[in-house]
């Protein structure tokens, strides 16, 4: 079992703005002692409500094009390990994962070849509150892994396909692209052939994924290109996004993405908070698609 939190965790997200009050889910969080309750709107009548998971410097960068392994963008955002806000992050992700299934790039997988997108990954403490609040609302064990993949080359050794109980389903293009996913001999993969590259196929995949797999939320935790591509789609309802302290020299690396500007975009700022007032890291939730 995983140590309760003390009174006052000092990695627990306090969302001083909050303008969601609608709680599908319920108004009590999975562990009160470590999370505020997250409300949504109710999913749309032929898709999921989709919102994105990331992580941005100071000065918005995302991501990059790795120089080699050892190139982490992410790690370089998050700064060092050691930090409360830190781990407030990587908790706040895990619980993200308690009310439908997740997304993830075909890069995103094979960059982090031993992601598994549960409310546990591999290496974490038990968290048994994630995994009976989602029981308790008639939700798998673990979310389904929605794989968005226009070539395959997935590698059919790689946890996320040999987690029991875990499901993925892989979204893509014609066929013939996703000819080498189906090297991944496993009955819990599903796939739906889409031309995902044109917003007009991105759409009705996820249409699909809504009628004929069920999914009703999806969290999208990237890369920034399906996050891009989601966005100009019209399905990218909104954006939970943390902003480090970190500061990074754009002229040190090639192909550097960046966060939305959510305010020239017309978002909706609907949740912000901190771990403490004085914390230079704040947690944000950014809406494009009202409902």
């Amino acid at each position: 079992m995983e140590a309760p939190a003390p009174e006052h965790s000092p990695t627990k997200i306090r969302w001083y703005t909050n303008r969601e009050r609608r709680y599908p889910f319920g108004e009590r969080s999975p562990d009160p002692d470590w999370f505020e309750p997250i409300g949504f709107p109710p999913p749309w009548p032929d898709r999921s409500w989709i919102y994105g998971v990331v992580v941005a410097s100071a000065n918005g960068v995302l991501a990059w094009r790795r120089r080699n392994a050892d190139d982490d963008p992410v790690l370089a955002v998050l700064g060092s390990a050691t930090r409360p806000e830190r781990l407030a992050d990587s908790r706040h992700l895990r619980h993200l994962r308690c009310f439908g299934d997740v997304g993830l790039g075909a890069q995103t997988l094979r960059d982090q070849p031993r992601l598994v997108p549960s409310p546990q990954e591999i290496g974490d403490a038990p968290v048994p509150a994630l995994y009976r609040f989602r029981e308790d609302h008639g939700l798998p064990h673990h979310p389904r892994a929605i794989i968005y993949s226009l070539r395959g080359s997935l590698d059919p050794t790689s946890p996320v396909f040999n987690t029991p109980g875990m499901d993925v389903i892989v979204v893509g293009g014609a066929p013939a692209a996703l000819s080498s996913a189906r090297g991944v001999r496993t009955p819990a993969v599903a796939m739906i052939a889409e031309e995902v590259r044109e917003p007009a196929g991105l759409r009705r995949a996820h249409e699909r994924l809504f009628a004929e797999r069920g999914v009703r939320y999806l969290a999208c935790e990237g890369g920034a290109k399906i996050l891009d591509a989601l966005h100009a789609a019209g399905l990218l309802d909104e954006v939970f996004v943390t902003v480090t302290d970190q500061v990074i020299d754009e002229t040190a690396h090639e192909g550097v993405t960046k966060i939305f500007d959510f305010e020239a975009e017309g978002a909706d700022l609907i949740a912000e908070g901190k771990i403490t007032p004085s914390s230079r890291w704040t947690f944000r939730r950014w809406r494009f698609n009202a409902r």
